[in-house]
């Protein structure tokens, strides 16, 4: 019996079967073209994932970015607020159109007073007051006329120094 059980495989590799050999021979040549197409996805995949690290490497410092401009966008945004708070209160302390306008009625009437006090003056010490000199200029220490000028002097037409 053990004859015949070491008979049987020898028989079984002794027996060629080209039918089966032609098919393992396809299933190797098509099993070697599948390893060549799985290698070809595999250096694809391999790329794209490489491309994929260096976006999500590229997104995350946009991200960062974006994050950093935010931080100086809000801190502007502070800044602006607080100058609005200020505004609001210099104009909550503002005055009035009415305080505005009493203030300015003021200012006319003190304009008012300077301009007689100009008029009194005597700026180029002649005796003659602004407001009736029609020379205006006269060196200190000439005697003039009535007009504030002296002799050598022409009174300008039409000239009194009434106005500041």
């Amino acid at each position: 019996m053990k004859k015949l059980l070491l008979f049987i495989p020898v028989l079984f590799y002794s027996c060629v079967n080209p039918s089966m050999e032609r098919g393992f021979a396809s299933i190797g040549e098509a099993l070697a073209e599948v390893a060549v197409d799985l290698n070809g996805y595999a250096e694809s995949i391999t790329s794209d994932l490489a491309k994929i690290e260096d976006d999500i490497y590229l997104i995350a410092a946009h991200v960062e970015k974006m994050q950093e401009d935010m931080q100086e966008a809000l801190r502007l945004i502070d800044e602006i607020l607080s100058g609005l708070d200020r505004v609001r209160q210099q104009l909550e302390e503002a005055a009035t159109k009415e305080q505005m306008e009493s203030l300015l009625e003021d200012v006319q009437e003190f304009q008012e007073g300077v301009q007689v006090l100009w008029n009194l003056a005597d700026f180029d010490a002649d005796g003659v007051v602004n407001g009736l000199d029609q020379c205006p200029e006269t060196p200190y220490g000439i005697p003039v006329d009535w007009k504030g000028c002296s002799a050598d002097q022409t009174p300008v037409s039409g000239t009194t120094t009434n106005t500041i």
